[in-house]
């Protein structure tokens, strides 16, 4: 994990976790950072002022989502391998219980204001409510297919779904528990985050490498902004509203500035991007057999392009 100084914009430590960490929960009471390791079944606990690590704990199979809520001093962990929701108590820092949930158990979200948790099924296409006192399931809501993140949004009592092979984002009312919309974005849509005051949605399209900013009161996307490859997630910043995306296809973060507004406009895409290959017929380089455009398009033997200037 790395923590960056967003006033300097350089890194300030990095700390190791477990393999392949997803999600990231702060726990501020006590100054923590929780993450979920996918790979190595555990959720990882550091200091988050100084990056050291405090402890591994053991969760269910592929951790690949967490939820917090503060009043109970509970971590929610989504086990997607084992179709279960593992808690974690936040100051003993101990596993207390388990939730059943389905295949693909991921991003949870919490309602504070009903202790109700939502967790994304991104096999079963659902999600797992649950009570986040007694730790009973509550009941299953069906959403768009591929649902990667979950996102409540307190302002309004509303619950947004990013479901990433949809290209949807699902509105939920978290009084009725009801559906209340659908909303197009971009492709593989598997982040999502609330603006502090609840008017704007923003939507991580990994596919697009852009994100969708969507009116919240009618859905319909007001902008998009060019961020770079496979943005995995997103957080509106606390102070001066910046949105922060994570760029999983090229390692690096974007800050955008004044998010609710259009930015500069996306570079214009070279003329021949999209268009068919043009025609031809080359030696394979292991066996000599001439390959045509119309195999390639078939899909029977891989191309290696090679450029060089």
């Amino acid at each position: 994990m790395t923590a960056i100084d967003l006033d300097r914009m350089t890194p300030i430590w990095h700390a190791g976790v477990g393999r392949e960490p997803i999600p990231i929960v702060f726990d501020a009471p006590t100054g923590r950072l929780f993450t979920a390791d996918a790979r190595s079944d555990t959720v990882t606990v550091l200091d988050a002022r100084t990056g050291d690590r405090l402890t591994e704990i053991g969760v269910g199979a592929y951790p690949a989502g967490l939820g917090h809520h503060l009043g109970l001093r509970r971590i929610f962990c989504g086990d997607t391998a084992g179709s279960t929701i593992s808690v974690i108590d936040a100051d003993r820092l101990e596993p207390i219980g388990s939730i059943p949930a389905e295949l693909g158990a991921g991003s949870i979200a919490i309602d504070l204001r009903r202790d109700r948790g939502y967790c994304a099924n991104f096999m079963a296409a659902s999600l797992t409510v649950f009570d986040a006192t007694t730790l009973r399931p509550l009941g299953r809501i069906p959403v768009g297919r591929g649902p990667c993140k979950v996102s409540a949004d307190p302002t309004f009592d509303r619950l947004y779904v990013a479901n990433s092979l949809d290209n949807t984002v699902t509105l939920l009312s978290l009084p009725e528990g009801r559906i209340g919309g659908r909303f197009p974005v971009e492709r593989a849509p598997v982040g999502v985050a609330v603006s502090r005051e609840g008017r704007r949605v923003y939507v991580c399209n990994r596919g697009a490498g852009t994100i969708s900013v969507l009116d919240a009161d009618t859905g319909t996307e007001t902008h998009r902004i060019q961020v770079e490859y496979g943005p995995g997630d997103c957080v509106v910043e606390g102070g001066a509203g910046r949105l922060l995306v994570s760029n999983a296809g090229s390692g690096t973060l974007t800050v955008v500035d004044r998010p609710w507004l259009p930015g500069p406009a996306p570079p214009t895409r070279h003329a021949a991007v999209g268009r068919a290959l043009p025609h031809f017929a080359l030696p394979d380089l292991r066996t000599g057999r001439i390959r045509t455009t119309r195999e390639w398009a078939e899909k029977k033997y891989v191309i290696n392009f090679f450029a060089s200037w």
